[in-house]
């Protein structure tokens, strides 16, 4: 007969039961739980005999049979005794604990913020499903953009089986191909508004994007004509608390005409686009419309794809160029740029879009990934000149410690009790800076939401990732600061230090000074790189853009309303009203491109943006003509849209000598229409400057405004602004008033950069104050390690300055070399940010002398600062226990 077998409990549960357990009980209960335990396991499986174990084992943990506190326990007398010498040295050193603290507190804080920052501008339309095989097709020539033709995305799905669903996407457009707000209203309630972000979508969109539905079926309701789906907040506004589904709405003044099919969800704001409602294209084509907007020649469309799971879409997107020629009827030179890759059809990856695409067309205003590296730059550079200060501020105590660490070597404390004493007041400070951090961080959360117009929350610290993120830099830091001084001061002899160790034989010198000098680097880098975005953004701010933006009020009209006439006709009456213009896009806005050529030679032709303009655009925007006239309402060929103006860059691409009066065709999708060049403007800046200027048309179609630019005096600007509000109800008493001023729509096309220069200089501003702060730690140090070598100084008859020289030298040539690397390490980066843009000022030379002027100045401040007490003082009296 065999031994029956034995069963090991769970060595966890047994280890801390004899941790807490007092000894004359421990031995009796591991019996009994022994025994337990083996009849559990003949019973049942090892895991559930485990947790039986866990639970009895716990259940015997009363308070009769619980070590008390310090029983037995040197370890606990040991630790409570280093948390009382930690937390008396940091009340009895009030200005370093200041430094250490403050310092920590500051990278926590910038760490944490821009680490959440960053997480969430990385998470755009990660909620999706099955994010990873979404993509988007972008069309890539010389003018990269994102639409593509509408049939393209079901094409796709019925030609491969990698593509398992697609859909066809497109904002409703006024003229001009500018986003325009849609009047909506229920009739019912009498709540009408424009609203804006209304698309056009496949009954596919949901197939694709995983939008949850609030009321009824979303999968159904784009396949219905003259069916709309609203948001979740868009349905509030029209129905209140009401069921919206069945109810109808009425469409650009049509009695209702659509009829609620779904409510859904808002899109989070970590998305790329947002919406207010859904109309199918079902609708459009129920109206037979037959335009050539869907068709293959038009790629006026945002078309996105699922893939099947697993699917290459490198190797993919390269059978896109032999497939696409069987629907596009392009020539033949064309189709072989598509196969030679010269145009290709991209897929960008539905992820990716926020920060990594910047092409024509966007739905929504893009972040930038350049800048997000900035920021985490920074942020690194923060936290390297705090984690610099905390160890050179440790090492540079060090010495004040001396006989402390001989005492306790003499009384037999082991090194690595004198260690551990290292080690848990550095934790200590630390961990107390991350919790103050936390505070900090609850404080400033709106401010600096505020100043990167971000969405970070403070509850978004408290996930996992940033909490180890935040730990992993805490403890980190407590060891690096901690290692050396234990260590080194470890390294000698209680009897050696007791006599009188020598501090120079202390050194530690050349570490301290080679870490400030990587504190000033990184603070260099910093400041004079703020000093050269401000320059740059001062340049974009200040360029002339030849055109005037100043006193330009822009009203949404609606250029098919025959009222908008009146409109103008009424604001010229008003004697603060200078001048007005119909027109059909504005500068910094979108433009609609297509090709124009010269009638006899159309092989060189020019994707030419269009803007569509009354008689006094000219005027209104300060736009100088360089030959020929403006457009006028005065010319029969000019109101028919026959008569074209064009901008410098048309002329020159399109290579015209003595334009004025040559046949030009503008091929408007399948309209090839035939006009005369009548004038030419000076070129002017209707894109960004992030772009160089492009070839711009003008021609004159009554019906295609959207805007009204009204210039007024600046003289109570406020009254007049409720003047002309005044003046647009008397005309359209239904309409919606709706302005801005056009200069502010230009510094908008820059407000990143203004955002980034904001926070650059804001953490330069902190980088420096936290080096010159660890410097002034430090020489507060080394001046009470000096104090006798100055008063000898000053007895042998050095002068205050001589010995404040004395004191600043080393520190002032540490930042001269600091600055000879600094410099072209700046250089380098400013030119690959400067690259960016089409317009740029260049590195101006003067950024880097500020810089070192300003470095310079801070250190010998602070150190003179620091100096002076102990240069003035009587030196007898430092000498006195001589």
């Amino acid at each position: 007969m065999g031994l029956q077998p034995t069963y090991e409990p769970p060595k966890l549960a047994v280890k801390l039961l004899s941790l807490v357990c007092k000894k004359n009980l421990l031995e009796e209960i591991e019996g009994d739980l022994y025994e337990y335990y083996q009849g559990q396991r003949e019973e049942k499986t090892k895991r559930v005999a485990n947790l039986y174990y866990w639970f009895h084992m716990l259940n015997f943990l009363r308070p009769f049979a619980i070590k008390k506190l310090g029983q037995n326990s040197n370890t606990i007398i040991m630790y409570r005794s280093y948390f009382k010498f930690t937390w008396r040295g940091m009340l009895r050193q009030k200005l370093q604990t200041s430094f250490h603290l403050l310092g920590l507190i500051v990278a926590f804080c910038v760490c944490g913020f821009i680490y959440s920052h960053i997480k969430y501008e990385s998470s755009y339309d990660s909620f999706l499903d099955n994010a990873d095989d979404i993509y988007r097709i972008a069309w890539m020539n010389e003018n990269p953009q994102t639409r593509t033709p509408h049939p393209m995305a079901q094409a796709l799905v019925n030609d491969f089986p990698e593509v398992i669903d697609a859909v066809s996407i497109s904002p409703i457009y006024g003229p001009g191909l500018t986003k325009t707000t849609i009047p909506l209203r229920n009739e019912k309630r009498e709540v009408g508004f424009n609203e804006p972000n209304g698309y056009f979508a496949d009954s596919t969109f949901f197939d694709v994007f995983s939008f949850k539905a609030v009321e009824g079926n979303p999968d159904k309701a784009l396949r219905k004509p003259f069916g709309i789906i609203l948001s979740e907040s868009m349905a509030k506004r029209y129905f209140g608390n009401e069921e919206a589904v069945g109810q109808t709405l009425s469409f650009m003044g049509n009695p209702d005409m659509l009829e609620v099919a779904a409510v859904i969800e808002d899109a989070p704001k970590n998305s790329h686009f947002h919406y207010n409602f859904l109309i199918s294209y079902v609708t459009l084509k129920s109206l037979q419309f037959n335009d050539p907007w869907m068709s293959w020649d038009d790629f006026g469309h945002f078309n996105y794809l699922k893939l099947a799971p697993g699917t290459d879409a490198k190797a993919f997107e390269a059978k896109i160029p032999d497939w696409a020629p069987k629907y596009l009827d392009w020539g033949e030179e064309s189709l072989a740029s598509l196969k030679a890759g010269d145009l290709k059809f991209e897929l960008q990856p539905v992820q990716s879009i926020h920060l990594h695409s910047n092409i024509r067309w966007e739905l929504e205003a893009n972040g930038s990934y350049s800048y997000l590296l900035i920021y985490g730059i920074s942020a690194l550079f923060i936290l390297l000149i705090s984690i610099i200060n905390f160890v050179n501020l440790n090492t540079a105590k060090a010495a004040q410690r001396l006989k402390e660490v001989g005492v306790k070597k003499t009384l037999g404390a082991y090194k690595s009790q004198v260690f551990s004493q290292f080690i848990f007041e550095a934790l200590f400070t630390t961990f107390l800076a991350l919790v103050l951090s936390f505070v900090a961080m609850y404080m400033l959360e709106a401010p600096f939401n505020q100043l990167v117009n971000g969405n970070v929350s403070v509850t978004d610290l408290y996930q996992t990732d940033v909490i180890l993120l935040l730990l992993s830099i805490t403890i980190v830091t407590a060891l690096l600061s901690a290692i050396y001084p234990s260590f080194y001061l470890n390294s000698f002899e209680a009897g050696q230090i007791l006599k009188g160790l020598k501090l120079s034989k202390l050194g530690g010198n050349n570490v301290r000074n080679g870490l400030l000098a990587v504190q000033l680097i990184a603070a260099i880098v910093m400041i004079s790189g703020s000093l050269v975005i401000k320059h740059q953004i001062t340049f974009l701010k200040e360029k002339d853009l030849g055109f005037k933006q100043d006193n330009l009020m822009v009203l949404e009209v609606d250029g098919y309303d025959p009222r908008t006439k009146l409109v103008k006709t009424e604001l010229l009456k008003n004697s603060a009203v200078t001048g007005a213009s119909a027109v059909s896009n504005i500068p910094g806005g979108q433009f609609n491109q297509h090709p124009i050529y010269a009638e006899n030679n159309p092989s060189e032709s020019v994707d030419a943006s269009e803007m569509f303009v009354d008689d006094d655009v000219a005027e209104v925007l300060g736009l100088k003509v360089l030959e020929g006239r403006m457009l006028s309402k005065a010319y029969a060929a000019d109101s028919a849209g026959r008569s074209f103006v064009l901008n410098q860059s048309a002329i020159n691409q399109l290579n015209l000598t003595d334009p004025i009066g040559k046949q030009l065709v503008w091929a408007d999708n399948e309209n090839l229409v035939k006009g005369t060049i009548v004038g030419t403007v000076e070129d002017f800046h209707f894109r960004s400057l992030h772009e160089p200027i492009r070839p711009m048309i003008m021609l004159m179609q009554p019906l295609n405004s959207n805007f009204m630019l009204v210039k007024v005096n600046p003289t109570d600007l406020s009254q007049t602004v409720s003047k002309i509000e005044a003046d647009y109800k008397e005309v359209i008493a239904d309409g919606q008033f709706s302005y801005q001023f056009l200069d502010t729509e230009i510094q908008d096309l820059y407000k990143e950069e203004s955002r980034t220069l904001t926070l650059i200089t804001l953490l330069s501003a902190i980088s420096i104050l936290l080096a010159c702060g660890g410097l002034l730690g430090i020489i507060s140090i080394v001046i009470k390690q000096r104090v006798k070598e100055i008063s000898i100084r000053k007895i042998m008859g050095a002068s205050a300055s001589q010995i404040l020289w004395l004191m600043n030298f080393k520190y002032l040539l540490i930042a001269g070399v600091s600055l000879l690397i600094a410099v072209p390490v700046s250089v380098y980066f400013m030119k690959d940010w400067l690259s960016n843009f089409t317009y740029q000022i260049g590195i101006d030379p003067l950024a880097y002398v500020l810089t070192a002027i300003a470095v310079l100045f801070l250190i010998g401040f602070t150190i003179t600062l620091i100096s002076m007490k102990t240069v003035k003082s009587n030196p007898v009296n430092a000498l006195r226990s001589e």
